[in-house]
């Protein structure tokens, strides 16, 4: 008997979620505490981070928007694709849009985290929320789930663009000499810090842009700690700022690899706290722009979609 052949299927792209508005953040720190209440302190701290760029963030728009992209270029062979993104903490929420890819009639699901450096710290939150979301709806269907694409040359490309694009501007200003600091997130230190695969992958990412744009001098750098008391991933971005400026350095540029769109991290940690931290230090700061729905970025999607159906 030969097998049945497969001709739809889901993709949903999975992202953390960020509030539309000042007036969801109690509720969404709630949801990425598990139900905990953050103190007045907290959330006045992250409302006051709304706040500095507009009172809300535009991840869920841009995210519709690569998945509006990714479905077209996955369907231009005639294939039967349907793209969704579903958050791990808020709205739609991955739940929610498993269960529209089942009612929707799908045959098969592959999910795809947004962050394309794999970490057992956070990518695995993904997989749990998505596993448990397929469980709740009985998807009595093939699933498939992408960690890691750190290492796509599609993904390489669209950086190598951005990269290439920003020093542009750079030398546009009259300034030829400049310190890259190439960043992710970070994580908390212990066994699911320097021992993380995350580590790794950041490495896969960033050696494969060096090797194509040759910057120098480069540092390595983790962005965004979070609020709990504990170690993070160093060194952080302001420590790297303090070196370049003991080394007398005047101009940096941020590449932001563990990023695939504007969204606080980008238009606020570094738009903001970076840039005025390096000002203090008699340093202009440029970054380069997110790849947002870059060709790269959505071919590097689509490869990792095919590569799991070989």
């Amino acid at each position: 008997m030969s097998e049945t052949k497969i001709t739809n299927t889901a993709v949903i792209l999975l992202g953390h979620g960020a509030p539309e508005n000042v007036k969801n953040i109690p509720e969404y720190l709630s949801n990425i505490r598990g139900g905990k209440v953050s103190s007045p302190e907290v959330i006045a701290e992250v409302t006051q981070r709304y706040e500095k760029i507009g009172g809300s963030s535009p991840l869920r728009q841009l995210t519709e928007k690569q998945a509006e992209a990714l479905q077209t270029f996955l369907n231009q062979n005639g294939d039967e694709f349907k793209v969704y993104y579903g958050m791990r903490v808020w709205s739609p929420y991955i739940k929610d849009v498993v269960k529209q890819a089942v009612d929707d009639g799908a045959e098969r699901i592959i999910a795809i985290c947004l962050a394309p450096q794999y970490s057992e710290w956070s990518t695995e939150r993904y997989w749990r929320a998505f596993l448990e979301a397929t469980k709740i709806v009985q998807a009595h269907i093939p699933i498939h789930f992408i960690t890691s694409w750190a290492g796509d040359p599609n993904l390489i490309d669209a950086f190598e663009e951005r990269y290439r694009s920003a020093v542009e501007k750079i030398k546009a200003d009259g300034i030829e000499e400049f310190h890259t600091v190439f960043t992710v997130h970070s994580i908390p230190e212990g066994p699911q810090g320097k021992e993380d695969p995350y580590v790794l992958d950041y490495n896969r990412t960033m050696d494969g842009l060096i090797e194509r744009v040759n910057p120098s001098p480069w540092y390595q750098a983790y962005q965004s700690q979070g609020m709990i008391p504990v170690p993070w991933l160093e060194p952080s971005v302001e420590q790297t700022i303090d070196e370049i400026a003991d080394a007398e350095g005047k101009t940096v540029l941020v590449v932001p690899l563990g990023f695939v769109c504007d969204h606080v991290e980008i238009l606020y940690d570094i738009d903001v706290v970076f840039k005025d931290y390096a000002g203090e230090k008699g340093i202009k700061l440029y970054r380069t722009d997110s790849l947002n729905n870059a060709p790269g970025l959505i071919s590097a999607l689509a490869g990792a979609v095919w590569e799991r159906l070989i």
